[in-house]
């Protein structure tokens, strides 16, 4: 059967609850799915609740932001002891560092000639964490923008005028994070990422896998990761990294072909076979 391990949920920039994925992945079939929500993990509890009375393995994960140089890199953190205290206050810090990244956002686009509010960015990310795709929707909503593509490559992307930092944590932070939680860190669409020059120095930080099978990997790259990863003696993931139907980012839920052996890899990682 298939899976999907890079799934967002409106616990942070996705438009589907994390009970309408579960809910979504077993009418298509999935066995087994993660939710990564970025720098939150209030979507795992639900998924896992709705996963149990529906049959869908619910693997407890989130996806960690960190900066290398100026450089966007995510961590995948899988099978995670999620509800620990001092992890969650870690999550905090990050999610603050998003908010604060908004409001500046905000600034620069209001100086830019869009009259936009801080206060709707709010309201679209509802509980979620605020991110730039709820200031790409917002425009759209709001007739400013025609399309959430245009918001990021005229204004919010990386090296768009009105794009922002917000980092707090290095590689290295957040690997040691995922492990002290108990969980298995995995380096995030390594093709989009563009630090294969840096993933040995990430495994010497105790950097477990690479997610191999993503939406915009290449054939090629996907060959290429899966060869490394075996170099390196790397364990492999993947996903659709869907953010839900009304969103363009990722792909819909299981259109990304994950191999079941993945989730047998990470089990027996976990365990420590």
């Amino acid at each position: 059967m298939a899976i999907d391990l890079h799934i967002h949920s409106t616990a942070s920039d996705g438009t589907l609850d994390p009970e309408e994925i579960v809910r979504l992945a077993a009418k298509l079939g999935l066995s087994a799915i993660a939710i990564t929500d970025h720098d939150s993990v209030e979507g795992v509890g639900p998924a896992l609740k709705e996963g149990e009375r529906l049959g869908v393995e619910v693997i407890p994960a989130v996806e960690l932001s960190s900066d290398l140089q100026g450089r966007d890199i995510h961590f995948l953190g899988y099978f995670i002891d999620f509800q620990q205290e001092w992890f969650c206050k870690h999550l905090e810090k990050l999610r603050q560092a998003r908010y604060e990244r908004a409001v500046k956002m905000v600034q620069k686009l209001q100086e830019a000639g869009l009259e936009i509010a801080l206060k709707d960015i709010l309201k679209e990310a509802g509980k979620g964490t605020v991110g730039r795709a709820h200031i790409a929707r917002v425009l759209v909503k709001q007739g400013l923008i025609d399309s959430i593509e245009e918001v990021f490559n005229r204004y919010i992307g990386r090296h768009a005028p009105c794009y922002v930092e917000k980092y707090i944590y290095t590689p290295e932070d957040i690997i040691a994070i995922i492990k002290k939680v108990g969980g298995i860190a995995i380096l995030a669409h390594p093709g989009y990422s563009f630090v294969d020059e840096q993933i040995s120095e990430f495994i010497g930080y105790g950097l477990q896998g690479l997610e191999v099978y993503y939406h915009t990997h290449t054939p090629g790259q996907t060959k290429r990761y899966k060869k490394l990863a075996r170099s390196h003696k790397l364990i492999v993931t993947g996903g659709s990294d869907c953010h839900g139907l009304k969103s363009s980012r990722g792909l819909r839920i299981g259109s990304v072909n994950v191999p079941d052996q993945v989730i047998q890899d990470l089990k027996k990682l976990k365990e420590g076979v």
